[in-house]
């Protein structure tokens, strides 16, 4: 992040610290309806329209460095797994064979040297070409140059691995453009996945999501974690192109005097102060959302696995230790990001029980909230709006807001 943009976020973090209301001009938003949280016409609609053409993260480079290592990725919309080829290269892949789909590989990681099928041994190398078939001479006209591993599209930010599975998507650093201009110290820093760790909520993902996407709950909810942390009456929001947004926070006085949340941890190389003085969250839509720190920072990922229930992976990174054994001081900062996890997830199945039975009329969102509208019109322009009941549909109120 160069100068001009810290100046700028400065001035903007002084300037909501002393505002007394909305800026002139802001629009009265309409209510969310509660409808897009239950729907599943609309539901189906984000599964093939939005996940399903969007570049959603994979894995960290640092975490297949062999050749033949593989991860399959634990998501609900495809089987795909990731392999180091030969050539060094990370490819991706569905996990099913061009004979009868059935999977080349069943566990969720590990290293080989050929994909075989684990029904009738049909084999492929770690480029996904079909090397290998028994009983080939019982096949008329097989041609295996045709018959390779579906391939699924596969690029990287830096260390990051993104998957698509839409082959007519504009490329990763395209879709990632107004982030890369922000934080582009953090692609290529010296970073190692800390920690992985996954729950299942019993809610819509937005409804998650959105949890992360305002401070205006950390008084309630985060009392005694958050709110001592943060100064979110100085909290600058960012809506930008292609659905992400921003939030930069700066840290309250009580935290800049101690951060003893962080002490003991290494510095990212090339994190700049603004870092280390505000938590700038990025969201990269439609479903990650990261809280960077200057010592290290969780990548939170929102799976729909049903209309009603969401699997939230958190993906910790920090700087790469090497050999040795993970730094214990990770274990009091992973301890403590649990806990208001926790308090975040209280009251998540208790909103979607609240949605569901139509217990209010609709969600009226503040300026404060205005990164939830702009997910939601993010959704609709993907999906389509001609495709979407107008009763449901969240127009797009915030355009002249948008920055790239």
């Amino acid at each position: 992040m160069d100068a001009s943009q810290v100046t700028e976020i400065r001035r903007r973090i002084a300037y909501e610290t002393a505002r007394t209301e909305p800026p002139d001009g802001f629009p009265k938003l309409s209510d969310i309806p509660l409808g897009r949280y239950t729907d599943p016409d609309l539901y189906q609609l984000e599964l093939d329209r939005v996940f399903k053409r969007s570049w959603l993260f994979a894995l960290h480079a640092t975490e297949l460095t062999e050749v033949g290592s593989y991860r399959l990725l634990d998501i609900p919309l495809a089987p795909v797994l990731v392999v180091r080829g030969a050539d060094g290269e990370l490819r991706a892949f569905m996990n099913a064979c061009r004979h009868r789909g059935a999977p080349v590989v069943r566990e969720a990681e590990g290293v080989t040297r050929l994909l075989v099928c684990r029904y009738h041994s049909w084999s492929y190398d770690l480029e996904g070409r079909l090397v290998r078939v028994p009983d080939e001479r019982d096949f008329v006209g097989l041609c295996k140059e045709d018959r390779g591993l579906v391939e699924v599209r596969c690029e990287q930010w830096g260390g990051f691995v993104f998957i698509n599975l839409d082959t007519c998507a504009p490329p990763l650093v395209h879709w990632l453009a107004p982030l890369i201009r922000r934080i582009p110290e953090i692609a290529d820093a010296p970073l190692r996945v800390v920690s992985r760790k996954s729950c299942d909520v019993g809610c819509n993902w937005k409804i998650m999501a959105e949890g992360f996407l305002e401070v205006y709950h950390a008084k309630t909810i985060h009392r005694s974690t958050v709110a001592e942390t943060l100064d979110g009456a100085g909290a600058v929001m960012e809506l930008l192109t292609n659905g992400h947004t921003a939030m930069i926070t700066p840290y309250s006085e009580k935290a800049l005097s101690g951060r003893d949340s962080v002490a003991g941890l290494p510095r990212i190389p090339g994190i700049g102060e603004l870092f280390w003085t505000t938590n700038p969250a990025y969201g990269i839509f439609p479903n990650l959302i990261t809280p960077l720190e200057a010592a290290g920072f969780p990548f939170l990922l929102f799976w729909p696995l049903a209309i009603d229930r969401t699997r939230l992976d958190v993906v910790w990174f920090g700087v790469d230790w090497g050999t040795d054994a993970r730094p214990e001081r990770w274990d009091k900062r992973l301890a403590g990001f649990d806990v208001v996890m926790d308090e975040d997830m209280a009251n998540l199945e208790p909103i979607q029980r609240s949605v569901k039975a139509a217990a209010h009329t609709g969600i009226p969102l503040n300026y404060q909230e205005r990164r939830i509208w702009h997910v939601h019109a993010a959704l609709d322009s993907m999906i389509g709006r001609s495709s979407i009941p107008e009763a449901l549909q969240v127009p797009d109120l915030l355009a002249h807001y948008v920055e790239a």
